[in-house]
């Protein structure tokens, strides 16, 4: 079994990197530039980015806890006598100089952060904090079972694309569920029809370019560490890639429905003119005819922002499923190992 040690803190830096790509994509492309954020969003932007440096400083201890256990495994040493060998790990493995990148581009976060607080409606200043989460992203592949190709190989690049997408996918649910829609979606008050409905159509637009690039990493990256559909079965990483592929499979389901008609509903509510929907909502309409506006778009509304908090909770899922792949060894690996029966080895480098 996998050791609680490995995967809690894996899971916890998953979530938080991807809640902080969340609210730098939300704040580039989702809310709307100033004057307008400040009067319609400024309460909720002042959440975000207290929790975006909490989410920083997360990463920050995850990091750091990781450094610990692989300096464990590296070594077989105990907890407590790993000190003396931390320089060795550090500046003679390739992990350890992965991991110095990902913790200086943590720290630079945190600090840019606080240096530069009142540029934070900056298009410059976003676009660096995505860079910079962007680098953290990529080492989390170059310190993975992709770096097995090497550095700029293929695989790193995909699953670095991969955990990407991911980020701005799941990010982006669960800065809308905990954050934006909360705040502005009033069932009762047509007024802030227009600003529900261009939430959702922007993050909608985004949400569906990276789920596209999702899907098509996961092939590859499902070829590349699982090969057959025996070691699919007969492994535990094959089951836990069964299981990752589940959550998202009903991720895009619901992501689908709001796509083509909740989005369109919304943009009904908001004035667009129901002429301009498009054919799968035409078809999708017709199949449910109770989902149709009715006047009543606040129930939409409502209706959308609890579709959004399933879709959170099942990126939680998938980020755990993440985490517990990242500890196993890839099917593939085992069926050439001989180790059929899916018992997890110690991890590379």
């Amino acid at each position: 079994m996998i050791s609680i040690l490995h995967v809690i803190p894996g899971w916890f830096e998953l979530l938080s990197l991807a809640f902080c790509i969340g609210v730098l994509v939300c704040r580039i492309w989702v809310i709307p530039p100033p004057p307008d954020t400040a009067s319609a969003h400024g309460d909720c932007l002042a959440d975000m980015w207290r929790w975006f440096g909490i989410g920083v400083g997360v990463m920050i201890a995850c990091t750091t806890s990781n450094l610990f256990v692989r300096a464990v495994e590296m070594s077989g040493s105990s907890f407590f006598s790993v000190f003396p060998i931390l320089p060795v790990v550090l500046f003679r493995t390739h992990f350890g100089r992965v991991w110095i990148i990902r913790i200086a581009a943590e720290i630079l976060l945190l600090i840019s952060l606080k240096v530069f607080g009142q540029r934070r409606d900056s298009r410059v200043f976003l676009v660096f904090m995505l860079v910079l989460a962007g680098t953290v992203a990529a080492t989390e592949s170059a310190s993975g079972h992709a770096s097995d190709a090497g550095d700029f190989s293929l695989p790193e690049i995909t699953d670095w694309l991969h955990l990407l997408a991911t980020s701005v996918w799941g990010g982006g649910l669960l800065v809308l569920s905990l954050f934006l829609l909360p705040k502005i979606v009033k069932p009762d008050d047509n007024r802030t029809a227009p600003r529900v409905a261009g939430v959702a159509r922007r993050f909608s637009l985004i949400a569906g370019f990276a789920v596209g690039i999702v899907a098509i990493t996961a092939i590859y990256n499902g070829f590349s560490y699982v090969g057959s559909f025996e070691a699919l079965w007969k492994s535990t990483f094959g089951l836990i890639v069964i299981a990752k592929t589940g959550l998202f499979l009903l991720l895009v389901n619901f992501g689908a429905f709001n796509r083509y008609v909740s989005v369109p509903l919304l943009q009904e509510w908001a004035g667009t003119s129901a002429e301009g929907r498009g054919v799968i909502t035409r078809i999708a309409i017709r199949f449910f005819p109770r989902i149709q506006l009715e006047g009543n778009g606040g129930k939409v509304a409502s209706r959308f922002m609890r579709s959004v908090k399933v879709e959170t909770a099942l990126i939680v899922g998938l980020l755990l499923c993440a985490a517990l792949l990242r500890h196993e060894v890839p099917a593939r690996h085992l069926h050439h190992l001989g180790h059929a029966d899916g018992k997890p080895m110690h991890m590379h480098r």
